[in-house]
């Protein structure tokens, strides 16, 4: 690594560190959400708000990172206990209720960045509504068989709604299947664009990955 490289890794690692606190809401502690809330934590982010009425099931653990013991429990008070054990000083509430439009205002007024971890379009729709009225960012994650989806939405730009703004189906994991490296996958590219969201770097891209054929592209919005 060159000088000049060392330079820059060291100006965003200082930008970094001054958002550590920021305020984080997951939607979704399934697949991609609890994997990436584990490397918030392990990444020095102290500060989260998980969502997710959901239950553990026996289908999730191959892609989960829950136990068999959790079978049965919430997604989201299990998760903050296994969280609390890497770093017991983060602050994390959690919130065991479905997101719709009539809570969605009270259940995200707090929160200061967005993160998208569920499994269909109508939260996403009434996710991105919320933000660009409250003038909050969020991150569009989606990972379904081997492919792998990822944006950063700025709400001044209102971008989501015009990328997709036909109906989509939603496909479920329980029906059509992932491959358990996909939710790792996408949580680790996640994580990525928001270290260098926090470090002020700004991309309009979205990330579509196949991880099966190796298909690779980076769309600019």
């Amino acid at each position: 690594m060159n000088l000049r490289r060392i330079e820059q890794v060291n100006h965003i690692s200082k930008q970094f560190l001054n958002k550590t606190n920021t305020k984080i809401g997951i939607l979704g502690c399934g697949g991609v959400g609890s994997v990436l809330a584990e490397l918030l934590i392990r990444g020095g982010f102290t500060n989260l708000i998980l969502i997710d009425y959901d239950k553990i099931d026996e289908t999730n653990l191959s892609r989960q990172i829950f136990f068999e013991r959790d079978i049965g429990k919430s997604k989201s008070i299990t998760l903050k206990k296994y969280l609390l054990k890497i770093n017991k000083n983060v602050i994390i509430k959690t919130v065991n209720k479905e997101l719709n439009n009539k809570n969605v205002s009270k259940m995200l007024n707090e929160v200061e960045f967005i993160i998208d971890a569920t499994d269909n379009f109508e939260t996403r729709f009434i996710i991105n509504q919320y933000c660009v009225k409250n003038s909050k960012n969020w991150l569009y994650t989606g990972a379904i068989k081997t492919e792998c989806n990822v944006c950063l939405f700025y709400y001044e730009d209102n971008l989501f709604e015009k990328i997709f703004k036909n109906f989509i189906k939603n496909e479920k994991a329980s029906e059509v299947g992932i491959l358990p490296s996909t939710t790792f996958m996408c949580a680790s590219i996640a994580y990525l664009e928001i270290i260098k969201y926090f470090s002020n770097i700004k991309e309009n891209h979205l990330i579509k990955i196949d991880s099966w054929t190796n298909n690779y592209h980076i769309i600019k919005i």
